[in-house]
């Protein structure tokens, strides 16, 4: 009664003036769930019955499909009398709660659950004592009321559509967001409290309808974990029969639990999402949940467009919000599946259906009109990773004892070393297939990968596939039109496949896809989108057994006759992946052929089967990709794409040169599992550079290649100057670094949500090593002697861990005097800069080196940037150990902009680095046992349990609130630097309470939650209005539950510190 009575006179208290006030009543109750309910005819992908009943069947220590969950319902009004019945589509997910900019929004809350709840909304403004999550901030009394609705409780929460909040300039009218219950926001959710909250711009709704769109529909992909559940102890006492049996810590017990789904539905048994050929349709879109939630939603047999730019394939990451436009075609049943191949293969799947209703055709007929004919065979060949024998980065042998590569090339009696069976498309000239089509020099880089298939708008491409092998396979092409007797997708396990999807051994079929204007590029996407083809008969095993190939969808009147690009010197194609043998169609081939006693091998046995996963790109490994060489001074373009798992997070660094993306410059781009890309690169510098991926695992394993830039023409005067020179000095100093100085924070947190809860990164416990540990980090100090280090401005307090925040502008050239005051050799470069050699000296303890970076236009921002982007820079004598020994910092680079000379206009500036620190790959390993470790003698380095407790999952290097000094005032303008590095595990969706911020993407975009991964480098724009504290930390679910959280401070609008 007490929490009632402060909500409303809260609302009592309100006097703003707003166009519509909206009423909400939503009910939390409890309810049983039935992810695979027998919703019509389920159709399933490459799914056995063996293989779904993982997650669907129940038994003596096995839950099943049916789960006690807590749901968010809607009510007509504050007796919660009546429900509202929503979509069946929406699933579990709460009701749709949607606002125009402008709008008041009140939600009143009743919990009609068993334990306390709340409603945390994303996208919108509110205060305080509206945000609906609970962690230290200061607040007391009537603010804390929205904090905990306990059972039989009522509250009401205000929310207002601020333009600040709503979609940026360039959004589409209506946009992402979501809420959520956030007592403890992972276990909330995963009991089954999330829905989607929709955010439109002023007067784009007539009824609570998008103007222009025919149907709406909402998708959540999450691999929920029902393990995390609140309700996890009642579902095994009622759905197991022997319930005093489970084991709770038993992975396969757990992973049972985990339900691949969209809004809760399996293996295809989502309902509802029909619609009419040629309606208007929106997607909302968001994902949820841990690491495991990389996904990749593929819309089967359509194009969407997504921030005006064409796709078919949307990467979602926990919290990451989309929003997709498209124009329903192709009459029939098309699935929506996670290209995430695991989970696919465990029921990431369901399916829309497109009706005839006789609505006239938007497309133009240009099927056969302009005909480009390939023929393609699979065939079985012995590929080899390595052909080379060598490491060419460090030169050994790729067996030598103790090198990363002998795990993957070590051939014996229970391991197939670096060559492999696999089967390949091939071209060849006609029909007959009995002359192959020789690869000349600028194809040799495509190694493993099928043909490249060329297509401009208004062709239509005619493969004739041939099948070589000896299982049934098929070609299924993305980013082209096919109709369903061209889908090369086997979906359905009980009908027999169709003639496209199933091409039998010796077999042929000839696919026609078309390429109408509304699959080509639009008027913000380059010349030629980068696009694929793979079999999918099997998706994962037919493409890691080595099915799939590039494709590109160019503009009409772009290409040659040859399907080269007009007016580019230059065209590659990367395939950056980790091939997973395990899963290859010929693993029993593989076991036979090349390992020396084939009897003896366990192929479930962890350390085969990480000898099977090849970290490659085009399937070459350490170094061993031929062809990537160009001239100076060259158009190149790059298309990249990916396809595999969750372990597919890639960094793709082009060390050397920059790149132009979308209008955006960088050097690294992101992939994920069927993500494409194209880059334009006009490379300045001569010599031989490496590309590579930059997660810590890949770059190990062996997914690195060299580029060279040659001077083939004569060299031009240099009429670049350098107008501007900075220098800094910089040193390596290794200090005692604490991830948590105080507990207070993480303790009050665990007290408010009345958990009581070890820390098993913080706490030494037996032998751990707490969270104090011997580093090494870059510091500035003031001149040559480096007697003297330069004291930390209030406004570097923030940068924790990192090194200073370097600034440059366009046309400058820096000086880095650095000093290596540590105990062994270090060095430090810079992404995105230009140096003179492509190699970085290191330089020995004791030594002083001066490293030179010039900053030419190529360096700062693109035409769609923010004015200002950041780099990191970092060590490169061993980029892995280097990086979590503490060896790294941001680097600002600015366009030249005179107005900024003469009428400096002062942001605030804050740079982010969200890792997490692995000090299981630090130099000082052994140091930090024997020096933090209570019994040293008892650390067995090799233990599980002592593994994780090492990894810090640190913003700046601090943990569970530590990071100080983001304090800020009403009014001021902000621009937040966010870097990302690291491992597999180092998606970040970095998530900002109480503001959203802008950022520059071809125009201007608004959220409240960016996703970061190795290499990322991206400003955000801020200019908070709410005072507060307020909460900062990533939303992937291990990472809240280990620390990776902090608050910044929004003062009011006494004196802003910008201006």
């Amino acid at each position: 009664m007490k929490t009632s009575l402060l909500c409303i006179f809260l609302i009592l208290c309100s006097t703003s003036a707003w166009a519509k006030d909206k009423h909400y009543y939503i009910g939390i109750i409890e309810t049983t769930w039935d992810y695979a309910s027998d919703h019509g005819e389920k159709k399933l992908i490459s799914v056995d019955t063996e293989h779904s009943n993982i997650y669907l069947q129940n038994g003596s220590n096995r839950i099943g499909k049916v789960y006690k969950k807590a749901v968010y319902l809607q009510y007509t009004d504050e007796t919660f009398g009546t429900i509202i019945e929503k979509p069946v589509w929406l699933g579990f997910l709460g009701p749709i709660i949607k606002a125009e900019t402008g709008d008041r929004v009140y939600v009143h809350l009743k919990n009609f659950a068993s334990r306390p709840y709340t409603f945390h909304a994303h996208g919108m403004t509110y205060y305080k004592e509206h945000e609906g999550a609970i962690y230290p901030d200061n607040t007391t009394d009537f603010q804390k009321a929205d904090d905990k609705v306990r059972p039989g409780e009522q509250c009401m929460y205000i929310l207002h559509a601020n333009p600040e909040q709503g979609p940026g300039e360039e959004d589409s009218n209506c946009v992402t967001r979501i809420y959520h219950s956030h007592i403890d926001a992972p276990r909330d959710i995963a009991a089954g409290l999330i829905g989607p909250l929709i955010h439109c711009k002023k007067d784009s709704l007539d009824k609570e309808e998008e103007k222009n769109i025919d149907k709406e529909f909402v998708v959540m992909f999450s691999v929920v974990d029902e393990n995390l559940s609140w309700y996890l102890e009642d579902n095994i006492k009622t759905y197991c029969s022997e319930p005093e049996e489970v084991d709770k810590d038993n992975e396969d017990f757990q992973e049972s639990n985990r339900m691949h789904s969209v809004n809760g539905y399996a293996f295809g048994s989502l309902p509802g999402l029909s619609m009419c050929a040629e309606d208007r349709v929106k997607w909302y879109l968001f994902g949820m949940g841990n690491e495991v939630d990389v996904h990749a939603a593929f819309f089967h047999g359509q194009t969407l467009t997504n921030k005006n730019y064409r796709v078919d394939t949307i990467n979602l990451f926990p919290a990451t919000l989309f929003d997709a436009f498209m124009v329903a075609q192709n009459p029939g049943e098309w699935m929506l599946s996670c290209q995430n191949l695991n989970h696919l293969k465990a029921g990431l799947q369901a399916f829309f259906w497109v009706q005839d209703c006789k609505k006239p055709s938007s497309e133009n007929d240009i099927h056969g009109k302009h005909v480009r004919h390939y023929y393609i065979a699979a065939e079985e060949i012995i590929w080899n990773y390595a052909p080379s024998g060598i490491d060419t980065f460090t030169k050994e042998n790729l067996t030598a004892p103790g090198s990363d590569s002998e795990v993957f090339f070590e051939h014996g009696s229970t391991r197939i070393g670096g060559s492999y069976k696999k089967l390949v498309y091939r071209e060849y000239t006609d029909a007959s297939f009995t002359d192959r089509k020789e690869r000349g020099p600028e194809e040799e880089h495509l190694g493993i990968l099928g043909p490249v298939i060329s297509a401009e708008v208004g062709d239509t491409i005619r493969v004739t596939f041939h099948n070589k092998g000896t299982y049934p396979l098929s070609i299924e092409p993305i980013g082209v039109r096919v109709n369903k007797s061209n889908e090369g997708t086997y979906i359905s396990r009980s009908a027999p496949p169709s003639s496209a999807s199933h091409v039998v051994p010796e077999g042929t079929f000839t696919y026609e896809w078309t390429v109408p204007k509304e699959v080509g590029p639009t008027y913000k996407d380059p010349v030629c989108l980068a696009r694929m083809y793979y079999s999918a008969v099997d998706p994962t095993k037919d493409i890691f057994t080595g099915l799939i190939g590039p494709m590109k969808i160019c503009r009409n009147g772009s290409l040659l006759a040859n399907g080269r690009l007009k007016d580019v010197d230059k065209e590659f194609y990367l395939f950056p992946t980790v091939f997973d043998e395990n899963e290859s169609l010929l693993l029993d081939d593989n076991i036979r052929m090349f390992t020396t006693a084939p009897d003896q091998v366990d192929k479930e046995n962890e350390d085969f089967q990480e000898s099977n996963k090849m970290h490659s790109m085009n399937g070459f490994m350490y170094g061993n990709q031929p062809g990537l060489n160009m001239c100076r001074g060259d158009s190149v373009v790059w298309y990249l794409f990916s396809a595999g798992n969750e372990v597919d997070v890639h960094g793709i660094y082009f060390s050397g040169n920059t790149y132009l993306s979308r209008g955006e410059r960088r050097d690294t781009a992101n992939l994920f599992p069927q993500t494409s890309l194209r880059l334009f690169m006009q490379p300045d510098t001569e010599g031989t550079f490496d590309v590579e991926c930059l997660t810590t695992d890949h770059y190990t394993g062996g997914m690195k290649q060299k580029y060279t830039v040659n001077q083939c023409r004569q060299p031009s005067e240099n009429s670049y100057h350098y107008l501007g020179e900075r220098t800094y000095y910089i040193a390596a100093v290794e200090v005692e670094w604490d991830y948590s100085p105080s507990r207070k924070w993480e303790k009050e947190l665990h007290h408010l949500q009345e958990l009581n809860l070890s820390n098993a990164f913080l706490d030494k416990e037996e032998f751990y090593i707490g969270s104090k540990y011997k580093k090494v980090v870059y510091r500035r100090f003031t001149d040559s002697t480096f007697q003297v280090p330069g004291e930390r401005k209030p406004e570097e307090e923030h940068l924790g861990i990192l090194g200073p925040q370097l600034h440059a502008d366009v046309g400058d050239k820096i000086n880095i005097i650095f000093k290596n005051m540590a105990t062994r050799s270090y060095s430090i470069h810079a992404h995105g800069v230009k140096t003179e050699s492509s190699t970085v000296t290191p330089t020995a303890p004791g030594e002083t080196r001066t490293y030179i970076w010039k900053i030419p236009e190529r360096s700062g921002a693109g035409t769609e940037d923010s004015p200002c982007i950041p780099w990191a820079y970092y060590s490169t004598v061993d980029r892995v150990k280097d990086l979590f020994s503490g060896l790294i910092g941001p680097l600002i680079v600015c366009r030249k902009h005179y107005m900024r000379v003469f009428n400096p206009i002062k942001k605030l500036e804050f740079s982010l680095l969200f890792l997490v620190f692995d000090e299981n790959e630090s130099w000082y390993l052994d140091d930090n046992i024997k020096t933090y470790s209570d019994h040293p003698e008892k650390v067995d380095k090799a233990n599980d349990e002592f593994i994780e407790s090492n990894k810090m999952h640190a913003i700046n290097g601090r943990m569970f609130g530590n990071l100080q000094g983001l304090t800020m005032h009403v009014g001021d303008e902000v621009n937040w630097y966010l870097m990302g590095m690291g491992n597999e595990i180092d998606l970040h969706s970095v998530h900002f309470h109480g503001h959203s911020f802008q950022y520059q993407h071809r125009g201007i975009y608004s959220s409240d939650v960016f996703d970061i991964f190795p290499g990322t480098y991206q400003t955000l724009e801020m200019s908070p209005k709410t005072p507060g504290i307020w909460l900062l930390h990533c939303h992937v679910t291990d990472h809240i539950h280990a620390g990776m959280e902090t608050t910044y401070t929004v003062l009011p609008n006494e004196e802003t510190k910008s201006g």
